[in-house]
């Protein structure tokens, strides 16, 4: 095997084992620009390579604060499947300027070893795989330099 298919299928263990705890494909990054307003979005789908919509859910506002908005969503299946998920945002902003906003993802019982493809009100955001046990973790944030 050559030396770049042996760091592909370690950097791949790595991935689906992670450092001792449960099992979870897990993905960090950052929030895309086309995400657009976080405060306005409404529907989370989260679909497969065919654009099949495995989980879905409505974005509601648990807590809206000066400093703070936090929103979620309970992820579940259209078409009455064991699968089910939450979402979260959390908009962070100082003297009324947003100056951060992260969403986190959560899944399971999906297809194992899956790609998933992550959409906020039809806006594509990011791609992820399921683990062999059919579980997924997202968190992606974005900041802005405003207000600081």
């Amino acid at each position: 095997m050559s030396a770049r298919g042996l760091i592909t299928v370690a950097a791949t263990a790595l991935a689906l084992v992670g450092g001792g705890s449960p099992v979870h494909a897990a993905q960090k990054g950052t929030l895309p620009a086309v995400v657009g307003d976080l405060n306005d979005a409404q529907l989370i789908e989260l679909r497969d390579q065919n654009g099949q919509v495995l989980l879905q859910g409505t974005l509601k506002t648990s807590s809206n604060k000066p400093k703070e908005t936090e929103r979620e969503a309970t992820l579940s299946s259209p078409s009455g499947q064991k699968a089910e998920g939450e979402f979260e945002i959390e908009i962070e902003r100082k003297d009324g300027v947003v100056i951060k906003e992260e969403i986190e993802l959560s899944v399971e019982h999906l297809p194992a070893m899956t790609q998933c493809e992550l959409f906020i009100d039809g806006r594509h955001v990011t791609t992820l795989t399921t683990s062999k046990s059919g579980k997924a973790e997202l968190k992606l944030q974005r900041k802005s330099t405003a207000g600081k």
